[in-house]
């Protein structure tokens, strides 16, 4: 596998207004999506953070709700700003329909929009279920997440919906099975895995987190070429979200490229 580092880890990420990037999959979306918040709203670039799905009180976050018209009005200061439809009965803070989140592109022209499309319950991995992610009409970068401190653990404590009915990816291994790389490689390029399931036509990055809880830097690697050996797979993130401040860097396959 040839590839190289992006100058800054951020380098990828679009700056024009109208952009809609949709963050999917599990192990830390929320937290790498509040990153590349800070990232751009620190080049000066308007950012509105929002959701398809339920999400939990967001600390920090200056929550955005719709007036009598449905409008959402973003306000000045550093604060970072969620759009959201109100809360639910358990007191998350409930998400927009996709048709709204396109509404909230063309009410603030000026703005990129982070959306958060699918729920993790704080697993690393997941197995999606029909209908799953809830994607905007207005899609157009999608970032894939996956724990990777999820393998060499027991699937039933870190794959949401392990053994459930929708189970595809390790339907045929038992409560005690550990999650190894091959079982993360079909959560994301199978028959209904992460990467199938992003619209057609549009870009993907794929993000591990979890780094600071996984040793196997040879599985790791191994992992790596197999996804960036995918088409729509060019770059792929390795975050640590832990550290203070986070660390990130982000690989391209070289198809080419010269130094």
């Amino acid at each position: 596998m040839n590839y190289f580092f992006l100058v800054n880890w951020h380098d990828f990420l679009p700056r024009e207004p109208g952009h809609v990037v949709a963050f999917m999959g599990s192990g830390g979306k929320t937290s790498l999506m509040r990153e590349t918040a800070r990232q751009l709203r620190d080049e000066g670039v308007e950012v509105i953070l929002t959701t398809t799905t339920r999400t939990e009180p967001l600390a920090g976050v200056v929550p955005l709700d719709p007036d009598a018209g449905g409008r959402y009005h973003v306000g000045a200061g550093d604060g970072l700003r969620f759009a959201r439809s109100g809360e639910t009965g358990d007191g998350k803070w409930a998400g927009l329909t996709p048709a709204a989140v396109d509404a909230l592109v063309e009410a603030h022209p000026a703005a990129v929009v982070l959306v958060e499309v699918d729920g993790s319950a704080k697993r690393p991995l997941k197995i999606h279920r029909a209908g799953e992610p809830v994607w905007p009409g207005r899609t157009s970068l999608v970032v894939l997440v996956m724990g990777t401190g999820a393998i060499g653990r027991p699937a039933r404590e870190v794959v949401h919906r392990f053994g459930g009915e929708d189970c595809r990816a390790l339907a045929d291994h038992e409560d005690g099975t550990l999650v190894e790389w091959e079982h993360a490689a079909d959560l994301l390029l199978g028959p209904g895995g992460y990467l199938p399931r992003v619209p057609a036509g549009v870009p993907a990055v794929l993000a591990l987190t979890g780094l600071d809880e996984q040793a196997d830097s040879i599985g790791l690697f191994g992992f790596v070429g197999r996804a960036m050996a995918e088409a729509r797979l060019p770059l792929v993130m390795f975050c640590d979200l832990a550290s203070t401040p986070p660390s990130l860097r982000t690989a391209c396959r070289d198809d080419g490229h010269t130094s």
